[in-house]
């Protein structure tokens, strides 16, 4: 077999082969053995017809299965001489057997591109620095002491920043545009951007049982035929409250289930933020790593694979909100804006992927199939899930050889971030 394959552009290739007389006439009598042992034709047993016959039947259904035969050959040949990964279905362009009884076959395919990946031992990582400081540890503790506040009753005082005020919202459009509307019980906090800014002005220095009127007009965010159109409301004040935040304290600490103290919780807030940054370092550090794996080199993509996959996304994003109870064809989304924000997550990431790809598979690193079931066991477990269960459907989606290379690029990763914070931690000894 001769197999050419030319590159037309960096994600898009053409290969022509030419299989010879003979091995088409061992694919054609393959083929034609096959059917002569599984057809049914009148006045004979299953597989007992003369194979003249059979030939003649199915003369039309052995050529075309000869003919996929030959193209998928030809097609894996030429993948594997030319180290090609497709991207997309084959599009055959022209398939013919000749007259000396050869067979030729033109086709074109997306393919991923060749990637030529800086190497990793010359990676340096920026500097993070994974020790928390004593404004983040403060930061923390006060955010604690936010979620265990209380917000006492405020009989007299007036609307001011910072206090928790519930309403009763009345909304109409004098103008037309909308259907008048009603909120019983509307909280929101002064200073947090929690309502119309109109409203919230509105509604300062006012006291509980007080009543405001104010107008706004619509914005773009409104969407559709209502943008511009005015809205009048009327807003009563019926209650306040002011958040009360505990003391930092042992009686804080206890509150939490710590019984040292707050010495002992502010140890542990300390080295949560610390198990925290480790993380955000693991993140910053494989990011620094892929554009330096890139060395500056733009990176062509597969169009369709990343219209097919921000297709996708798209979708989930649409899913996700819908499963919140959000009426997508009345909401304001700008979706263009989503899909040009969906296009960009999906090419870094497919960027990201294949550089690490090329970097892992030339530093030798090597899944085995025991390392991706063990991983799958891990996931079943967490899914909850039969482990056969969940395998058996990766291997039916082609998920087993998407994880194992999973397995291979964040196994690279995690090599060269050790290996920095290793660097890092002996330098600053």
């Amino acid at each position: 077999m001769n197999v050419r394959a030319e590159r037309t552009a960096p994600c898009r290739v053409t290969f022509t082969a030419t299989v010879d007389a003979a091995d088409v006439t061992q694919q054609r009598e393959q083929v034609t053995s096959a059917y002569a042992r599984s057809a049914r034709l009148d006045g004979f047993r299953r597989g007992k017809a003369p194979r003249t016959m059979v030939e003649r039947r199915f003369a039309e259904e052995i050529r075309q299965d000869v003919e996929e035969e030959l193209i998928h050959q030809a097609w894996q040949s030429a993948r594997q001489e030319h180290a090609l990964r497709p991207a997309g279905p084959l599009e055959v362009r022209s398939a013919s057997f000749d007259g000396d009884g050869s067979f030729a076959v033109t086709a074109d395919l997306d393919v991923y591109p060749i990637v030529e990946a800086e190497s990793p031992a010359s990676f340096t990582p920026p500097p993070f620095d994974v020790v928390p400081g004593e404004d983040e540890v403060a930061q923390a503790l006060d955010e604690l002491r936010e979620r265990q506040a209380a917000w006492e009753p405020v009989e007299e005082g007036v609307v001011e920043d910072g206090l928790l005020v519930e309403a009763e919202v009345f909304g109409e459009f004098p103008d037309g545009g909308g259907e008048p509307f009603h909120e019983e019980r509307t909280l929101f906090q002064i200073g947090r951007d929690e309502v119309f800014p109109e409203i919230e002005a509105a509604v300062m220095g006012h006291r509980v049982g007080e009543e405001v009127s104010v107008a706004r007009v619509l914005g773009e965010d409104a969407g559709g035929e209502r943008v511009g159109k005015r809205v009048a409301y009327r807003v009563v004040v019926k209650s306040l409250r002011r958040k009360r935040l505990p003391s930092l304290d042992d009686a804080l600490a206890t509150s939490l289930g710590v019984s040292g103290g707050l010495d002992d919780l502010r140890r542990l807030v300390k080295e949560r933020l610390a198990r925290q940054k480790q993380s955000q370092r693991h993140d910053a550090w494989r990011e620094a790593l892929v554009q330096h794996l890139a060395g500056g080199r733009a990176l062509e993509l597969p169009e369709r694979v990343v219209l097919e996959e921000t297709r996708e996304e798209v979708t989930k994003f649409a899913s996700t909100l819908a499963s919140r109870g959000v009426a997508l064809q009345e909401a304001a989304i700008d979706w263009e804006r989503v899909r040009s924000e969906m296009k960009t997550r999906v090419e870094a990431r497919l960027r990201a992927e294949l550089l690490l790809d090329s970097a892992a598979e030339e530093g030798g690193i090597v899944v085995s199939d025991d390392d991706v079931d063990a991983e799958i066991s891990r996931q079943a477990k967490g899914l909850k899930v039969p482990f056969a269960e969940l395998k058996g459907n990766l291997i039916k989606q082609d998920g087993f050889d998407k994880l194992r290379a999973v397995i291979a690029r964040e196994r690279l990763v995690d090599d060269v971030v050790r290996g920095a914070t290793s660097a890092a931690e002996s330098g600053g000894d």
